[in-house]
């Protein structure tokens, strides 16, 4: 006691705790809050900002790749016009001269005086004609290219350019055009000299070349290697000339569209002194500022251009080769901290053809993650591949020699028709082993079946609604029938609105879901497989055209309308079509819509023939390469324009955010305090009642039941003492209760046997074990001496526990005792006579399983008899072994004798020297040990297989010793017991 008066006086009390745990629970659901606002608050920015920014970046991107393209179709207008005066002097040679009788006023009379018989000759007039080699792009062609460009220059009002202002952009783009030409001139100029070299080379080296012809040969060497000298020295100076005149017309058309642009922006939403755009080239050259466009922008990040580590970030964007590696490295964004003031930085990759880039770029992340499963279509795609290389090349040797002849289309060419028969074979080659080896054809079975059985649901659920509506509408015409409620007219109405309305919501849910069968927007592996097998399509037609479109738009629109994906891929076959068909230079196909709407054509048939072998024969991904070799990833080079990098001012925001976390703060230390003082107040009342009840309950502890907790009122500590009045009333009952369960167990010992049999001790030894759960239970068993050295044995088990099973169980016990006496000794009649009495006397829940034997000592023989109760087992000494012998049969009690003769069988068995039987109730098996795992059968027949040799009550010993320490718990001791159910046990062995 000294020592409890000394820790209460140490110990924190109730005050102290419900103060502290009152505190800390403030503190935390207000930390929480805290946590939880702050967050909800970057959240709501970063969604605030990226709605802000994100119509405005898509428009700079798109801005970004039309100015390239616009630049790039003036320049490819002027180098038209100085290619077609080239190649008209070039193709010339390929015309056909075509002769043909004078016409005209002369030629008629001539032709007249022939007819009279006068000797007149007519004369024939030669001129010439194109042919298919002799034909390139016609200047009605590029007058028409030009018109459509110069139609694109429009003002912010929508006026067309003027005509001087257009004059200034088309010469710049008239010298990088002729600058690009000049390259390629000296270039071609370069390798046509190395061959002239060589071939002077070749003779200087012959034998017995007079001295004349050597010093003109050494001449002429010499002159082509000053000519050589003056087309490499020109080709770095029409690189810078390109350079400069890229950079010169670049601003022209910056300045030009600048109010469009402003205007645009501005309508997009863009806050220009908090965001600041800005477009870079692959080289990293600025192409675009808003900061130049918005005055109150160009200060927005000033001071972050000078930060060294942002300097190196944006210098890496140009430094790295590998694209794919870049656009990952900087999918997140950057933030940084200078003079104050929090900057973030979002980089944004810009792709000439974003529709190919975006195929590249969903291919090349499959590979990167799951190479493994594309594996075998990327082998077939490369062995594909080589053949088409090998065919491009007969086919371009062949092409060379029609031109050479001058005579004969591609398209009438027998042999050209051939091989372009085997390269269209090698096409569908290349797309039924994609479409045998893609390996996603589970995952869309599934998704199909999925589908179905949505719409499935769907169409069930509109069926019964369309059934509850005419159900209703035939209520609202008859009388209700009896027993159902009645409603009135308008109640009938509203509920078949009601129905309707759900109904009409299930047709446009079915509407909706029927919508997305072929949506292939949300299904990766769809727009992956797609991407296989439209990639090399989509890259020939960014080659072929220049497109008018120049986002994502129509890639989206394509991925959601299956009509428009199979259009996409009729134009494709028609653009392969053309150009294998070798039919005309210039002149598209007819297409369904009458027109070509992927852009201007600006490459002739034998450019994008070129291209299409280029495409063609170059595998996928080289799987014997590290990732980063092969198409996809050339094409993600070749169309990576540049990046735009967004410089976000988060300054304001983070500061207003700091300012309202700071003042949650305080609001929480405040509320915090008083919460700590008010709960010490409020538990100072409620220890004070607290206390005297303890004191009362201290007193009922030393052995006091006289004591009477006072009333406290109707709060829960009043509840409290009501129930440990209840509670110490409950105690004075147990008590007695157990005083009579302890009267009762000593009287349900004395009904089972106080000694086993003895007068056949010679012969058969004996060994029993009982305990009750709760201090009286329902198992049973007894042995009864016979008359002629018999005896009889028998073990039950009554349902349910306690005294009920108890009382039923003595009753049994006097009856088997009873129908013994009288001398019946046939096994099955017993079972029968005692069936009847239990099946009539007790409630439907309750029975009983029984086992009964008789054991003759005369012959060693066991007659036995089983009514539900659990297989014996048999230990036979001369094998050491165990054995379940068969029992079966219906519980005691269960159902009429009629149905329950059925089910019993008498058995027997012989006792051998050493053999032991023993029996059990379910309560040994099924004992359970604290952590709830069960005692088990196997673990009794293993006891008994191991100890079989020993007397029945050693063996019966060894089982209750087990079973204590299975189940923790001291099974002799007398009361109430922890176990699941009452434990019986019988044996006896032959000597």
């Amino acid at each position: 006691m000294i020592k409890n008066k000394f820790l209460r006086a140490v110990l924190p009390g109730i005050r102290a705790k419900l103060s502290f745990f009152t505190a800390i629970l403030v503190i935390t659901i207000l930390s929480i809050t805290s946590v939880i606002h702050y967050r909800q608050q970057s959240s709501a920015l970063e969604e605030k900002l990226g709605m802000e920014l994100k119509s405005p970046l898509e428009y700079v991107s798109s801005v970004v790749v039309d100015l390239e393209n616009l630049s790039r179709s003036l320049v490819l207008v002027e180098e038209y016009k100085i290619r077609v005066k080239e190649k008209k002097k070039e193709l010339s040679k390929f015309k056909r001269t075509v002769v043909s009788k004078e016409k005209g006023f002369f030629g008629a009379l001539k032709s007249f005086g022939q007819s009279i018989g006068l000797n007149v000759k007519r004369g024939n007039v030669y001129h010439s004609v194109d042919t298919y080699f002799s034909r390139y792009l016609s200047e009605k062609e590029i007058v028409d290219f030009e018109v459509n460009v110069k139609n694109r220059l429009r003002k912010e009002n929508g006026a067309p350019i003027d005509p001087v202002q257009y004059e200034r952009i088309r010469v710049l783009a008239e010298k990088i055009a002729s600058s690009r030409i000049g390259i390629e001139t000296s270039k071609s100029r370069m390798e046509e000299i190395e061959e002239e070299k060589k071939a002077i080379e070749e003779e200087l080296l012959k034998e017995g070349l007079a001295p004349k012809d050597q010093k003109k040969l050494t001449a002429n060497k010499d002159k082509l290697e000053r000519e050589r000298k003056t087309s490499e020295k020109n080709i770095p100076i029409n690189e810078k000339k390109i350079e400069s005149g890229e950079t010169a017309l670049a601003k022209a058309l910056q300045a030009f569209f600048r109010g469009s642009y402003k205007d645009k922006i501005s309508s997009l939403g863009l806050v220009p002194d908090k965001i600041r755009i800005l477009a870079y080239d692959r080289n990293g050259k600025e192409t675009l500022d808003t900061g130049l466009l918005f005055s109150v922008s160009s200060e927005t990040g000033k001071k972050l251009f000078q930060n060294q580590e942002f300097k190196a970030s944006k210098a890496s964007l140009f430094q790295d080769k590998d694209v794919l590696n870049t656009i990952q490295n900087k999918s997140e964004s950057e933030s940084y901290e200078v003079g104050g003031r929090q900057f973030e930085v979002v980089y944004r990759p810009v792709f000439r053809s974003p529709i190919t880039a975006e195929r590249s770029r969903l291919i090349a992340e499959e590979l990167a993650k799951e190479d493994s499963i594309w594996r075998s279509y990327l082998e077939e795609d490369k062995k594909i591949s080589l053949e088409i290389g090998e065919l491009s090349q007969k086919l371009k040797a062949r092409i060379s020699f029609l031109r050479k002849e001058g005579k004969v289309k591609p398209s009438s060419d027998a042999e050209y028709k051939s091989l372009t028969a085997a390269y269209r074979q090698l096409l569908k080659k290349r797309e039924i082993k994609l479409e045998s080896l893609q390996p996603y054809k589970q995952v869309y079975s599934d998704l199909e079946k999925g589908w179905k059985q949505k719409k499935e649901s769907v169409t069930n659920k509109i069926s019964e609604k369309s059934k509850e509506i005419t159900d209703w509408q035939k209520r609202s015409k008859t009388p209700p029938k009896e027993g159902e409620k009645q409603l009135s007219a308008e109640e009938i109405q509203d509920k078949i609105k009601s129905l309707e309305a759900a109904e009409e919501e299930l047709r446009d849910a079915l509407l909706q879901l029927e919508g997305t069968k072929e949506d292939w927007s949300s299904i990766s592996e769809r727009r992956i497989e797609d991407s296989f097998y439209g990639l090399r399509e989509a890259a020939l037609e960014d080659f072929a055209f220049l497109s008018f479109q120049t986002g994502s738009s129509g890639l989206r629109r394509y991925y959601k309308e299956a009509p428009e994906r199979k259009e996409t891929q009729v134009k494709w076959k028609l653009l392969r079509d053309w150009i294998l068909s070798g039919d005309s230079e210039t002149e598209l196909p007819k297409f369904t819509k009458n027109k070509w709407d992927s852009g201007i054509l600006v490459r002739s048939r034998s450019e994008a023939e070129e291209m299409m072998w280029a495409l063609d024969s170059a595998p996928l991904s080289m799987l014997e390469e590290k990732i980063g070799k092969g198409l996809v990833y050339d094409l993600l080079r070749k169309d990576l324009l540049g990046y735009n990098i967004v410089l976000i001012d988060r300054t304001d925001g983070a500061r207003q955010m700091r300012k309202n976390r700071e003042e949650l703060l305080q609001f929480t230390a405040i509320i915090g305090i008083i919460a700590i003082l008010l709960a010490y107040v409020l538990a100072s009342f409620v220890v004070r009642r607290i206390r005297l009840i303890s004191r009362k309950a201290e007193e009922i502890g030393e052995g006091n039941l006289e004591v009477q907790f006072p009333r406290a009122g109707y709060d829960e500590i009043g509840i409290l003492s009501e129930s440990l009045n209840d509670m110490v009333k409950g105690l004075k009952e147990g008590e007695e209760m157990r005083g009579e369960l302890l009267a009762a167990e000593e009287i349900q010992k004395r009904l089972l046997p106080e000694t086993l049999p003895t007068h056949l001790k010679d012969q058969v030894e004996f060994g029993a074990f009982y305990k009750a759960m709760a201090g009286v239970g329902g198992d049973y068993y007894d042995f009864i001496e016979l008359e002629n050295g018999k005896v009889a044995f028998c073990i039950g088990d009554v349902s349910n526990h306690g005294v009920g099973p108890a009382i039923i169980m003595a009753l049994f016990r006097a009856q088997i005792r009873s129908i013994l006496r009288r001398g019946e000794r046939n096994l099955k009649k017993i079972l029968l006579e005692v069936n009847a009495h239990v099946y009539d006397d007790t409630p439907d829940h309750i029975f009983v399983t029984f086992f009964m034997g008789i054991f003759d000592s005369v012959n060693s023989r066991i007659e036995y008899i089983s009514a539900g109760h659990i297989k014996p087992v048999f230990y036979d000494a001369s094998e050491k072994k165990i054995h379940l012998l068969p029992a079966g049969g219906l519980p005691i009690g269960m159902d009429e004798n009629s149905f329950f003769e059925t089910t019993v069988e008498r058995r027997a068995l012989n006792l051998d020297s050493g053999d032991l039987f023993f029996q059990y109730t379910d309560g040994l098996d099924e004992a359970r040990s604290p952590d709830g795992s069960m005692y088990t059968k196997e673990r009794v027949a293993k006891l008994i297989r191991e100890n079989g040799e020993k007397s029945p009550e050693e063996l019966i010993q060894i089982v209750v010793s087990d079973l204590q320490t299975h189940t923790n718990y001291d099974l002799k001791k007398p009361g109430l017991s922890q176990l699941s159910d009452d434990v019986a046990m019988i044996a006896l062995r032959k000597k």
